[in-house]
């Protein structure tokens, strides 16, 4: 399923500072957010919840090595004794840490759905939960990528331990010194275990830790989020830079929810708009998982995609009345006759 196309994101036709009194009659936002917006989003990401982690859960059920494809399981098999135990140890974190970020993905989605049935309706903070979510999802996606070969996978997995293990350290120095030491270990037994896997950890121009190498295969630690976004065809467009700028308080992001009231002083309101396209980023997420994760493991993805594009149609269906009733409302405002 390609990117929603239905709904207008945050930037799109804008009501700027100039324009707020005279446009404030006609603003949607001034009639607040429908309740049946909100319920439909909270009932859907529940139900996308359920249905992923029922898939989640399936996806090692029959496999002869528990967090591996029979390709990659039999790349490591097939590999010299001094790099099998290794190489093995690197699925192995990629398992943990994808159950990890899986975990961490549930935990926001549920706040989410919290804060959708919550009063008054959140303007930003669905968009910054989200992002959490879509970010999570990309960088699981980005390992378990298909038709990767065994050595790319590899050095990704690699290059991702190593990366976090490395933000750790530079973490660990800000916090105390109490805390450099365990940070220490850490890198130790992430660079200890892929030198052993037969890799190689690349340096950049100032002589700092940046990849991981095998031969010629190469992957470098910091992963371009936005790009890889853009890429892949579920996600909203452009919704990993707007979410971003959202959750770090961008000025120019922020003022989308600028609005008048009845006396024209300009107040934050909460746009149905933004809060229908956090919930889509949230199911495209979820649907490139699925996806993701079943072709991975050849595992069919059809009924929990199927739940999660039925979820899909529904949330935009709901938003296409709200649009409808909106605009009807708005020429009641402004006296119209409805023609």
């Amino acid at each position: 399923m390609t990117r929603p196309a239905a709904v207008k994101l945050p930037f799109e036709g804008t009501c700027t500072v100039a324009k707020m009194n005279r446009d404030a009659a006609s603003d949607p936002r001034r009639l607040g957010v429908p309740r049946e917006v909100v319920d439909e989003g909270a009932r859907t990401l529940r139900h996308a919840v359920e249905s992923l982690d029922a898939f989640v859960g399936s996806l090692t059920e029959g496999t002869a090595v528990e967090g591996m494809s029979p390709a990659d399981a039999g790349w490591v098999s097939s590999s010299h004794h001094r790099h099998r135990t290794a190489r093995s140890r690197l699925w192995a974190w990629a398992s943990w840490s994808t159950q990890l970020t899986l975990g961490n993905i549930v935990d926001h989605v549920q706040a989410i759905e919290r804060t959708l049935v919550g009063e008054p309706v959140a303007i930003w903070s669905l968009v910054s939960l989200s992002r959490v979510v879509q970010e999570g999802a990309i960088r699981v996606c980005h390992l378990y990528e298909p038709g990767l070969s065994p050595e790319q996978r590899a050095v990704r997995i690699a290059a991702a331990w190593l990366n976090g293990a490395r933000q750790h350290q530079v973490a660990a120095k800000d916090v105390g010194v109490q805390a450099v030491p365990e940070a220490e270990k850490i890198w130790q037994l992430a660079e200890r275990t892929v030198q052993r896997a037969g890799m190689s950890i690349g340096l950049d121009k100032r002589g700092h830790p940046s990849s991981a190498v095998l031969g010629a295969v190469k992957a470098p630690f910091k992963v371009d989020l936005t790009n890889i976004a853009a890429k892949r065809p579920t996600h909203l467009p452009a919704w990993y830079r707007i979410s971003s700028a959202a959750s770090h308080s961008t000025v120019w992001m922020v003022a989308q929810a600028f609005a008048s009231d009845e006396d024209d002083q300009p107040v934050m309101r909460a746009d149905p708009e933004i809060v229908t396209a956090a919930v889509l980023a949230v199911l495209g997420a979820f649907e490139d998982l699925v996806q993701t994760l079943g072709d991975y493991y050849g595992k069919d993805p059809h009924q929990a995609l199927l739940t999660v594009r039925r979820r899909t149609v529904a949330v935009l269906d709901r938003q296409r009345k709200w649009r409808q009733q909106a605009q009807d409302d708005a020429r009641l405002l402004l006296g119209e006759s409805g023609t």
